[in-house]
C-alpha cells in the first residue's frame, strides 16, 4: 500500500503546476496513468480486503496488478513509450509476412504428412495433420532438429532430402525474409519518429532564435550563444555545459564556419549541448618545480611513459600476470607446494604496477590520471590486491581476515581485465567497442521492452502453471521436464519462471518445456503460451534488436572511416588555420560530434530519413 501512495502522489503531482483543467482535458497520456493507477489500487484493495490472512479467499487464480505494474512502466518512460510507437508501428507488415510464414508451415506439413503416410515416421511422430504440423512447426526453429526426422532417415536416406530442403528454404530464406520487411519497416518508423521529433524541436527552437535575436541579425555571435549555454546550466533536466567546453559546442553547432549561428543551425541545438567533450588536461602538480619538471632526465621519463613501449610493457606484464594466475591457481587446485613461488611472481608484479600507477600520476597529475575510468580501476584493484598481498606476506597468522586467499586471487583475475585495452588498439575491435557504447542508449528501450514482455508471459506463466510441477502430481513422471531432468526450471514461483523464460528468449531446447507443460497439465492449449512467446519475444523482438546491431556495425565502420580520411586531410592540410591542435575546440567538436550516437542513427537511418520528409513535404 505504501508504493501505492508514492504512485498516486507521483501520478496526480502534475496538477500542482500545470492546473486541474489541462491536466485532465489535453493530456491524454496523464488520463492513461489515472486509469492504471486506480485499476492498480482497485486491485491492491480487493486482495487486501478478500486474499489477506483475515479475508475469505486463501488466494486468487488471475490477479490484474502485475500486468497493470508492467503498463506503468511503459506509460511512465518516455524511451519506452516511443519504443511502443515504433513497433505498433510496423506490426501489421509483421502480421503480413507471418501470415506467409504460416502459409509455408501448412504446406510443408501437409507435404510431410502425405509423403510419410506409411512410413515409421508417418507411424510415430507424423500419425495426423496436426502433430505433422506441430513437429514441423518446431523443425522450422530447429530446436528438434535432427531428432524429429530420424525415424525416416533410418528408413531411407532419400528422405534426408525432403528435409534438408525444408531447414534449407525456411531457415536461411523465409526467416532471412521475415527479418528484412520487418527490419526496413522498423526504420521507416524509426525515422517518422525522429522527424516528428525534429520537426517538433525546431518549431519550438525558432521561436527561441527569434527571442535572442534581438537586433533582427538573422544569427547569433558567440557571446550570445555563451550567455545562453550559462543559463541553460540554470536548469537540472539539461546537460551541464562546462566553461571550458562552451566554445567547442559553438563550433559543434556552426556548420558553416562563419563564427555565426543562423537558424537552421539553431536548430541542432539539442544535440549539441548533449555532446561530450575530451576535457583539458590539468597541470601536473610537479609542474610548480619548473626546474625538476622540465630537466633532461625528467624530460626522458616523460616522454617513456607517454610512449606506446610503455604501454607494450605494461601489457607484457598483464600477460605474464595471466599466465602466473592461470597457474597458481592450478597447483592450489592440486593442493602442490610450488604455488608458493607463483603467489611470489604475482606480489613481484603487484608492486611493479604500482611503480606503474606512480609514474602515470608523476607525469600526467593526479587529476588527469583519475579522470579516466580504466585508471580509476586500475587504480583501486592495485592498492586493494598490494595491501592485501603485503599484509599476508609481513604478518602470516595475524590478520584473519588476510588468510583468506581465495578473494584475493578475485581481485587478481580482475586486474587481468585491463588485458581489455588490447580491443582498442586494433582499429577492428575498436569500432565494435564504439559501436557497443554507441548503441547501449538507443537499444536499452527495445531490451526493456523485451523484459516487459518477458514480465508478462511470466506473470501469465506463474498463473497458469504455477505449482503444476511437484512431487505429488501424477503427470509429471515420465513427462519431458522429468526425462530432462528440468524440475528446478518451472513456474512455481516469479524468478524461477523470468529464468525459463529466458531460455526460451534463446531457443535453447524450447520445445521441452512446451512439451513438457503439455503433458504435466493435460491441456493441449498449452502450446499457445509457448509458441506467443517465441512469435513475439524471438521472432519478432529479439532478431530486430540482432538487425540493428548488425546494420550499426556497419555504420559505425564507415563513420571512423570517414573520419580517419578526415583527420588524415587535416594533418596533410598546409594552412595553418587547418592545423588544429588535439585540444582545438574545432576538433573538439568534431571529434563529439562523431562519437555521438545521434550521428550513428542519422547515417543508418539517412535514406529513410529524406524519404520521411520528402512525403511530408508532398503531403
Amino acid at each position: 500500500m505504501v508504493s501505492v501512495v508514492i504512485l498516486a502522489v507521483y501520478t496526480f503531482f502534475p496538477i500542482a503546476f500545470i492546473g486541474n483543467n489541462l491536466f485532465w482535458k489535453h493530456s491524454r497520456l496523464d488520463n492513461i496513468k489515472v486509469i492504471l493507477f486506480i485499476l492498480l489500487a482497485g486491485d491492491a484493495i480487493f486482495n487486501l480486503v478478500y486474499v489477506a490472512p483475515w479475508g475469505p479467499l486463501d488466494h486468487l487464480a488471475f490477479r490484474l496488478g502485475p500486468y497493470i505494474r508492467v503498463l506503468l512502466v511503459v506509460a511512465n518512460l518516455r524511451g519506452l513509450r516511443d519504443c511502443v510507437k515504433t513497433l505498433v508501428g510496423i506490426f501489421r507488415d509483421f502480421l503480413d509476412i507471418a501470415a506467409l510464414l504460416f502459409i509455408f508451415l501448412l504446406f510443408s506439413s501437409w507435404i510431410a504428412y502425405i509423403l510419410f503416410e506409411d512410413t515409421v515416421q508417418g507411424k510415430t511422430l507424423f500419425k495426423t495433420y496436426g502433430s505433422t504440423l506441430y513437429q514441423m512447426s518446431i523443425l522450422y526453429t530447429t530446436s528438434n532438429n535432427p531428432d524429429v526426422w530420424v525415424p525416416a532417415y533410418k528408413e531411407s536416406r532419400f528422405s534426408a532430402i525432403f528435409f534438408v530442403i525444408y531447414i534449407l528454404f525456411g531457415v536461411y530464406f523465409i526467416t532471412n525474409l521475415v527479418l528484412a520487411v520487418v527490419y526496413d519497416s522498423f526504420k521507416g518508423q524509426l525515422a517518422n519518429l525522429m522527424v516528428e521529433a525534429e520537426n517538433a524541436r525546431q518549431g519550438v527552437l525558432g521561436a527561441a532564435f527569434d527571442l535572442l535575436d534581438e537586433r533582427k541579425r538573422g544569427y547569433l555571435d558567440i557571446e550570445q550563444c555563451a550567455k545562453l549555454f550559462k543559463e541553460l546550466n540554470s536548469y537540472r533536466t539539461l546537460p551541464s555545459i562546462a566553461d571550458e567546453d562552451i566554445e567547442a559546442v559553438f563550433y559543434a553547432l556552426d556548420d558553416s564556419g562563419d563564427f555565426k549561428i543562423n537558424r537552421e543551425e539553431f536548430s541542432d541545438l539539442c544535440n549539441a549541448i548533449s555532446l561530450k567533450f575530451d576535457k583539458a588536461d590539468e597541470p601536473a602538480y610537479l609542474e610548480k618545480f619548473p626546474r625538476l619538471y622540465h630537466s633532461k632526465k625528467f624530460e626522458a621519463v616523460k616522454r617513456f611513459v607517454r610512449s606506446d613501449l610503455f604501454e607494450k610493457i605494461v601489457i607484457g606484464m598483464l600477460l605474464v600476470n595471466l599466465v602466473a594466475v592461470i597457474i597458481e591457481s592450478t597447483l592450489d587446485i592440486q593442493n602442490s607446494s610450488s604455488q608458493r613461488i607463483w603467489q611470489k611472481i604475482e606480489f613481484a608484479l603487484g608492486w611493479l604496477y604500482v611503480v606503474e600507477m606512480v609514474l602515470k600520476v608523476t607525469v600526467h597529475g593526479f587529476h588527469n590520471y583519475w579522470r579516466s575510468s580504466q585508471n580509476r580501476f586500475d587504480f583501486i584493484i592495485t592498492v586493494t590486491v598490494v595491501v592485501a598481498e603485503t599484509l599476508t606476506f609481513t604478518l602470516p597468522n595475524k590478520i584473519n581476515f588476510f588468510q583468506n586467499e581465495e578473494w584475493i586471487r578475485y581481485l587478481l583475475i580482475a586486474r587481468l581485465l585491463r588485458l581489455t585495452r588490447l580491443l582498442v588498439l586494433m582499429e577492428r575491435y575498436q569500432v565494435m567497442v564504439t559501436t557497443f557504447l554507441k548503441l547501449i542508449p538507443s537499444l536499452m528501450p527495445y531490451l526493456g521492452i523485451t523484459f516487459c514482455l518477458m514480465c508478462f508471459f511470466c506473470t501469465l506463466g506463474v498463473q497458469l502453471f504455477g505449482g503444476v510441477v511437484n512431487d505429488g502430481n501424477p503427470r509429471l513422471p515420465g513427462s519431458a521436464i522429468a526425462e530432462n531432468d528440468y524440475y528446478v526450471k518451472n513456474f512455481n514461483d516469479y524468478p524461477s519462471g523470468m529464468v525459463v523464460l529466458f531460455d526460451l528468449l534463446i531457443t535453447g531446447n524450447w520445445h521441452v518445456w512446451m512439451d513438457g507443460y503439455q503433458d504435466v497439465t493435460g491441456k493441449w492449449w498449452t502450446q499457445f503460451y509457448f509458441w506467443g512467446f517465441y512469435v513475439l519475444g524471438v521472432l519478432f523482438l529479439f532478431n530486430l534488436v540482432v538487425a540493428f546491431v548488425l546494420e550499426a556495425f556497419f555504420a559505425e565502420m564507415e563513420i571512423h572511416s570517414a573520419a580517419k580520411e578526415a583527420a588524415a586531410s587535416d594533418n596533410n592540410s598546409s594552412d595553418d588555420e587547418d592545423q588544429m591542435s588535439p585540444r582545438d575546440p574545432r576538433r573538439k567538436a568534431r571529434r563529439a560530434k562523431n562519437d555521438n550516437v545521434e550521428s550513428l542513427l542519422n547515417h543508418i537511418l539517412s535514406a529513410e530519413i529524406e524519404k520521411t520528409r520528402s512525403q511530408k513535404h508532398t503531403a
